[in-house]
């Protein structure tokens, strides 16, 4: 098994990694106790730890269907930059390839490393005495498939030469391991034809794996087009003309944050009908591949949408009904209320083998709020990347958004930004001068999309 991220490849440990696995063990004696060189030696030979160049994890396959964690260290110097997402990821992923249900493990209460384990989707079971402090119980139940990231998916809004200059950068700064572009979404009637061109054409040559078409929707709600119905006939023609596409959201009314209840409960109920009569006129290919949005302002609204499409079948569904502010309300905010609406979204559907996307998820710090929630979604798509780069904003991974066009304190000059590079463990091609970030869009956009994908590759 070789599972490759940025920075690791994680694979099964050999003889010759037993050196490095017992002297980071014994550097951590603290945590886990003292482990016998013997004892690490056979797990090698069972093929029971996993190895990356800065960390390892040591578990047992049991005959019921459990795996158990043993040990999980990882070196000091690579703390929150994904190194331990990415051992628990490879666990995981081979646990389920073995048939294994459920992943154990016992940590002791007083250290912080609990707080990692509930952010990887452990529930806590237990506290139990132990040799010299209690222990905590982490259970994780596979059956739920519950991921431990997000997949992201690119959404954007422009023309065909636009991003053959945004590819092409990329490649430019030279960062091949990751391919920002290989899954992205976009809305055919707010771009134009020469978009479709493109990525249909990067598609074919594999430099896209996967190409989603948006309802556009939001457009008819931002008043740029005057009417569903057109959306609707638009659609029809459109999904109809192209088999190429890897998914197809079906069409819905967008609530917005100033409706009243009253028309929320119209615009949910015209969701479904829109919703079904579209699915059932379409395509056997446009059915399968069909993402379904979720509308709705209370848990009965929601549960109604996700009881229709698991009853047509529908395999995928998005959630987009965030708080808004902003002009038109074009910026999605993360409350309380819509946090706990999404994570019965994300039950509900996890209960009917549904797949969960987040539409307009908004920046880095709102998918760290709902992971800090535990609402991890299989996939999200944002534009803030793009829109705070047009807009002349820059933002590092767990940071606020920085204006950068303009010198307004110490965080927009070369030092304060240095010093962000430095905190944040973030470098890419496209921020190494202060002065490109300043003047050039495109520099901005691609800086701002680096920092997204790190984001999602590190802890907390």
């Amino acid at each position: 098994m070789q599972i490759k991220s940025l920075e690791n490849t994680v694979t099964f440990a050999t003889e010759k990694d037993l050196p490095f696995v017992k002297a980071l063990a014994d550097a951590h004696r603290y945590e886990i106790g003292f482990v016998n060189r013997t004892t690490l030696a056979e797990a090698i030979a069972h093929k029971e730890i996993l190895y990356s160049s800065h960390g390892f994890l040591h578990f047992h396959h049991r005959r019921d269907n459990i795996s158990t964690l043993y040990h999980l260290c990882v070196s000091p110097s690579h703390r929150r930059q994904g190194v331990g997402l990415q051992l628990i990821r490879a666990w995981e992923e081979y646990s389920r390839k073995c048939g294994i249900k459920t992943l154990r493990l016992k940590c002791p209460l007083d250290l912080e490393a609990n707080g990692f384990y509930y952010q990887m989707g452990f529930s806590r079971v237990n506290i139990e005495p132990g040799v010299k402090r209690d222990l905590v119980v982490w259970h994780k139940n596979l059956v739920s498939a519950t991921p431990l990231s997000s997949q992201f998916v690119a959404s954007f809004s422009a023309s065909g030469s636009e991003l053959k200059r945004l590819f092409e950068l990329w490649r430019l700064g030279g960062d091949l391991e990751r391919n920002p572009f290989a899954y992205v979404i976009y809305s055919p009637i707010a771009c134009p034809p020469s978009t479709t061109k493109f990525l249909q054409r990067e598609k074919a040559i594999e430099n896209i794996k996967s190409v989603w078409l948006d309802c556009g929707a939001y457009q008819v709600q931002q008043g740029k087009r005057d009417y569903y119905n057109d959306l609707l006939v638009f659609l029809d023609k459109f999904y109809k003309e192209n088999q190429w596409a890897d998914g197809y959201v079906l069409p819905d009314v967008v609530p917005l944050t100033t409706d009243s209840d009253e028309i929320v409960e119209y615009k949910v109920r015209e969701t479904l009908y829109h919703c079904e009569a579209f699915y059932n006129k379409m395509p056997n290919y446009v059915q399968e591949r069909a993402i379904a949005p979720v509308q709705g302002r209370t848990i009965n609204q929601v549960n109604r949408c996700l009881e229709t499409y698991a009853k047509l079948g529908i395999r995928r569904i998005g959630f987009g009904s965030w708080g808004t502010s902003g002009p038109n309300g074009s910026v999605n905010m993360l409350s309380q209320e819509s946090l706990a609406l999404f994570k019965t979204v994300c039950d509900i559907a996890r209960e009917n083998g549904m797949l969960v996307h987040c539409f307009g998820i908004g920046g880095p710090n709102s998918y760290n709020r709902l992971r800090r929630h535990n609402l991890i979604p299989d996939t999200l798509d944002s534009t803030t990347w793009w829109k705070a780069g047009g807009f002349g904003s820059i933002f590092f991974p767990n940071k606020a958004q920085i204006q950068i066009t303009v010198r307004r304190n110490l965080e927009t000059t070369k030092t304060g930004i240095e010093n962000l590079k430095r905190d944040t463990k973030h470098s890419c091609y496209f921020c190494q001068s202060v002065e490109q970030l300043r003047t050039s869009r495109n520099h901005r956009i691609m800086h701002n999309l680096a920092a997204w994908l790190d984001t999602l590759e590190r802890d907390l």
